[in-house]
């Protein structure tokens, strides 16, 4: 299997657990809509697509979008292995804080997507954290599990 293929497959994998940590969030009042959600809910709303308010939880074009943001960060892992810690758990926790720095610290907001941090729920910022942890740990023991049967 092509090596980016296989860290985008690892990214779907490792993005269906990081939203199980998003959708505990949401279940125990830690965030409110879930930032994919509201991140999804206005582009649509820029772009004229979808002017309803998000509703709680992710629905289908969230998750569609969510998973392939997923994919294809988990085929840029691939590329950015070299230069990260040789650990996989270290690399995963590196390459989720890298990725959660990159978009709620750098563009999301830049764009008026999202909150800047300091703007955010310290909660909802905590579980995104987390969120992202467990991204980029599953992302590396998906895309090693990967490259070993395939």
């Amino acid at each position: 299997m092509n090596r980016y293929l296989g860290g985008a497959i690892a990214g779907v994998i490792a993005t269906g657990f990081m939203t199980l940590v998003i959708s505990a969030g949401e279940r125990f009042g830690l965030l409110r809509t879930p930032p994919p959600t509201q991140i999804t809910t206005t582009i649509t709303n820029k772009v004229g697509i979808d002017p309803e308010p998000p509703e709680p939880g992710f629905n289908a074009g969230t998750l569609a979008a969510h998973t392939g943001f997923g994919a294809v960060v988990g085929a840029l892992y691939v590329a950015a292995k070299p230069i990260l810690p040789s650990s996989r758990i270290a690399a995963g926790a590196v390459w989720g804080g890298v990725i959660w720095t990159f978009a709620y610290g750098g563009y999301l907001p830049a764009l008026n997507l999202y909150p800047w941090p300091d703007d955010d729920r310290h909660s909802r910022t905590a579980v995104m954290i987390a969120a992202h942890m467990v991204y980029g740990i599953t992302l590396t023991e998906a895309e090693r599990w990967l490259a070993d049967t395939t």
